[in-house]
């Protein structure tokens, strides 16, 4: 690996999204779309929209050399 040249890393920040809130998109697109009632959904939602905002966990990895 000698023949590949070091080069530094570049440092950038973390992108943050915030609290997204898609279900009443989502609410609207199914009753649209396939003419169901979209409150009967209302569960499978809470649980997507709760895994969005799980522990934001970085991992930094160093290689000293």
């Amino acid at each position: 690996m000698e023949a590949v040249p070091h080069i530094p890393m570049i440092w950038l920040d973390l992108k943050e999204a915030g609290d997204f809130h898609f279900q009443p998109a989502v609410k609207k697109f199914v009753l649209k779309n396939y003419g169901e009632n979209p409150e009967a959904y209302n569960e499978e939602l809470k649980k997507l929209e709760l895994l969005g905002q799980g522990p934001d966990v970085v991992v930094h990895v160093c290689n000293p050399s």
